[in-house]
């Protein structure tokens, strides 16, 4: 009887521990949904302050990371997130888009670059790499395409004293949502910091010919 009511317990035990993962895990899907839904709406809202017309395309890469948020936020009752719809894409124009959202500079050297990947992920990661780049860079930030072999190089630099970061709950939230985007493309984020600034640096596979 005692042994019967032990190993109860412990089934017990390992049941709520297993709950409060889940709710856990769903908690934390969810928070990164809003973390993305606030992203589209303050890269239009500093896009609006700066008075000049809006360029369709902007409003159009902002909505489309809008949609994807909202269909996370869809998914996080059922413990994930949205699939990628990976389809082939020219990335110097997703580029652009998140670039101009924040009014950050673009060095395009990377000529026509195709890649097999969800658009609105790799506008995902952009944005969540041009926002940390401006909190922390001063204000500053530039975008840059390379290519490297096979394989298209985007970078995001800042003149900043580096990633932050600090004690408050959610930071690093950003930079988490890009690196799990860049990798749903199968690509790989890298982050270095030094004396001059950030460097941010997503590397994805050119699409077959």
């Amino acid at each position: 009887m005692t042994l019967a009511l032990a190993v109860c317990g412990w089934a017990f035990a390992l049941l709520c521990l297993w709950r409060v993962w889940v709710l856990g895990r769903r908690l934390e899907l969810v928070a990164c949904a809003e973390h993305e839904l606030r992203g589209p709406l303050a890269a239009l809202t500093l896009a609006t302050a700066r008075s000049r017309p809006l360029p369709p395309t902007l409003v159009e890469g902002q909505l489309e990371r809008a949609r994807v948020a909202l269909a996370d936020l869809t998914e996080a009752r059922r413990g994930r997130r949205a699939v990628a719809r990976a389809r082939r894409h020219e990335l110097g124009s997703v580029a652009e888009r998140a670039a101009a959202a924040w009014d950050v500079r673009v060095d395009w050297r990377a000529g026509h670059a195709s890649v097999d990947a969800d658009p609105a992920r790799i506008s995902q990661a952009l944005g969540n790499l041009l926002s940390n780049a401006l909190e922390h860079g001063g204000g500053r930030a530039e975008v840059r395409g390379l290519r490297r072999g096979k394989r298209v190089r985007i970078e995001v630099t800042d003149r900043g004293p580096g990633i932050v970061r600090g004690s408050r709950p959610g930071r690093g939230r950003g930079l988490r949502i890009a690196a799990q985007a860049v990798e749903d493309a199968g690509g790989r984020l890298a982050l270095s910091s030094g004396p001059d600034g950030t460097l941010a640096a997503i590397e994805l596979p050119l699409a077959d010919p």
